[in-house]
């Protein structure tokens, strides 16, 4: 299937991704790739490269650092060395997706020989003769952006700049590039990739370029969104991917055609991106969330939304990502939508987001039997939260799931239904949606059903089969 899009808003949307993380992980201003995408722009049309060999470049820029995962994953909270061994996987990782674009024989080499010097110094050891022009001109402008921090630019900083591009000639940059940087990036230039000006200036100088693009290519690229999401925090390390999968699985379920079950794939790769919007000290808080960063958390949702809608051609896929917290009965979020509202599509999806969260397997927990996460979406069923037909469904479909080991190390949530408590035992409350657990609560416990991180459960008192927050006056 090939699919119409905007897919200039496509990669701006995944670079913002990308910026999110990189600006947490390797403290980089915020906006630096499209700062370099808007040097590499003007350099390209300095040098005199055709209208599509210089959109392709700018994309290209746009995506230098889309192997940023390569190097990062395994360092999570801990400084990132750059050596020259992860610097050439980054640069190898992300000349192999961009091989996955449209474009990507006009940009041959650029992002794989973006870390390369002028001496032989860099990333993979080439000299700035073996190195292509397009390389050397994103290069150079990754390079003075991370030095520099180009978010804010005035005369001092600017001759700085050109001071030290000139005592690198045939160092980091060859003859060449520093010749062309010069004759193309000036003070009123380089103005405008500085603060609120970059992103009108990135707008003004990339036409919108809609064209046919695979299903497969956009499977890749959401492949990538998802990587970067599910990093984010170590409690979701493969989330999205997970629902990816299973959307795709209940799609050959219902007997779609496959170019549609892709399409759900995309979307469950998608549609947690917007928690890369949330500040990394509440999105993994220890403590209770306050009021206000549990709605911080739910703009999540409505970061997802924001980041896809502007991408013609995706707007059933942005529907299906951005509703998967809508509930049936309003009670959800970010629009709270009702059960005619919702589509089978966006029911499926919010489905499969709880049943993903019970049955995989964190830090704190191992995974939920599939009888046990079905019986609690039975349950949200039951209260016209959630399509208890879909959920019939999904019992079917992935009824096969391998049980929960239940090692007496791991935690063990007791029996939800307050029917079947017994007085006399400890049982502990989730304050955001009713969870009951059973016996000694551990320190790093998180709520299986809504995975709130930072939630605090409630010490609750059980009589007679009736359950109450803290009660000391039951009688």
């Amino acid at each position: 299937m090939v699919v119409i899009i905007n897919l200039s808003e496509f990669l701006k949307s995944l670079s913002q991704a990308l910026d999110y993380v990189e600006n947490e992980v390797v403290q980089i201003n915020a906006d630096h790739a499209k700062r370099v995408a808007i040097l590499v722009n003007r350099m390209a049309k300095v040098y005199d490269y055709d209208e599509d060999t210089v959109f392709a470049l700018t994309q290209a820029a746009l995506l230098h650092d889309c192997a940023l995962m390569d190097y990062v994953k395994d360092e999570k909270s801990e400084s990132v060395s750059m050596d020259e061994r992860s610097m050439a996987n980054h640069c190898i990782a992300g000349e192999k997706f961009v091989q996955t674009l449209p474009f990507h024989e006009l940009a041959e080499g650029a992002v794989l020989f973006h870390h390369e010097c002028a001496d032989g110094t860099g990333a993979l050891k080439r000299h700035g003769n073996e190195v292509p022009m397009t390389a050397q001109i994103i290069h150079i402008a990754d390079t003075v952006d991370v030095r520099f921090g180009l978010s804010d630019i005035d005369s001092d900083k600017f001759h700085q700049i050109v001071k030290w591009i000139g005592e690198e000639r045939n160092h980091l940059f060859t003859e060449q590039c520093v010749d062309l940087w010069i004759q193309s990036i000036d003070y009123d230039y380089m103005k405008k990739c500085s603060g609120e000006n970059c992103n009108k200036t990135y707008d003004e100088l990339n036409s919108i370029k809609e064209m046919d693009v695979p299903v497969s290519v956009l499977r890749n690229m959401a492949g990538l969104f998802a990587q970067i999401t599910d990093y984010k925090s170590h409690f979701t390390w493969r989330h999205s991917l997970g629902i990816a999968e299973k959307a795709e699985i209940m799609g050959k379920y219902y007997g779609l055609d496959e170019d549609t079950c892709s399409c759900l794939y995309i979307a469950g790769a998608l549609h947690d991106i917007g928690k890369l919007m949330i500040p990394e000290n509440i999105l993994e808080k220890p403590g209770k969330l306050t009021k206000e960063e549990y709605s911080e958390i739910q703009n999540h949702a409505v970061g997802t939304y924001c980041m896809l809608k502007n991408i013609r051609g995706m707007e059933d896929i942005t529907r299906w990502a951005a509703l998967h917290h809508e509930k049936l009965d309003g009670s959800g979020y970010p629009f709270g939508f009702k059960g005619d509202q919702l589509g089978k599509m966006e029911r499926l999806m919010a489905c499969l987001d709880i049943y993903q969260a019970l049955c995989e397997e964190r830090p704190y927990k191992k995974g939920f039997s599939h009888g046990k996460a079905i019986d609690i979406l039975k349950e949200m069923g039951e209260n016209n939260q959630l399509d208890i037909q879909i959920i019939k469904d999904i019992d079917d479909c992935m009824g096969g799931s391998k049980p929960i080991d239940n090692d007496s190390s791991q935690i063990n949530p007791g029996d939800n239904n307050a029917e079947h408590l017994q007085e006399g035992k400890e049982f502990w409350s989730c304050p955001v949606c009713g969870y009951i657990y059973e016996g000694d609560l551990p320190k790093e416990f998180i709520c299986p059903r809504c995975e709130q991180p930072g939630t605090v459960f409630v010490k609750t008192c059980c009589f007679r089969g009736r359950l109450s927050e803290n009660s000391d006056n039951l009688t």
